[in-house]
């Protein structure tokens, strides 16, 4: 089978490809822990949970001669009914990314349209993103459309919350 995107080189991806996600997955972080730890905890992550977990959805076209040439990766989250979350499932995508060795060939455009699907048929009533620079216009041309910013607090080991008792 080719790997022209066009011609159905989209699969689900499976523990298998759990070092190839890492491989991708680190293409496009900026910044972060990369330490040896954060590699097999994301790694051993994906080999427990793809094709066992409903909530972790991972799309992958192969590359000719091994390895990956495309990933998509999101998560179906919980959360309370209302207007934007009707079913009060709702999903996030958490990468997209094309090998530069392969990248114009549609694999990224391919992966995103399977993962939103993925998504929409497992009950989300909306997806989320955060999209760099590069990858926005392709997410517009899927109907994706910019909300305002986000904060983040980290919770993380012994963090304690201001004004909490």
């Amino acid at each position: 089978m080719g790997e022209n995107a066009a011609d159905g080189g989209v699969r689900p991806a499976g523990p298998g490809d759990a070092d190839e996600l890492l491989r991708l997955r680190v293409a496009v972080l900026d910044g972060g822990p990369l330490d040896a730890e954060w590699r097999a905890t994301f790694r051993d992550d994906m080999r427990d949970r793809l094709g066992r977990d409903p909530h972790l959805l991972a799309f992958v076209v192969p590359a000719d001669g091994g390895g990956l040439a495309a990933c998509a990766i999101g998560i179906v989250y919980r959360g309370y009914r209302g207007p934007s979350h009707p079913t009060g499932l709702w999903g996030r995508i958490h990468t997209v990314v094309t090998d530069p060795a392969h990248r114009r060939r549609g694999h990224g455009r391919a992966v995103a349209e399977a993962l939103v699907e993925a998504l929409g048929a497992g009950g989300c009533g909306s997806v989320e993103l955060r999209a760099t620079e590069a990858g926005a216009p392709l997410y517009r041309t899927l109907g994706f459309a910019p909300v305002d910013g986000y904060m983040r607090l980290d919770l993380g080991a012994g963090r304690a919350v201001p004004g909490a008792r």
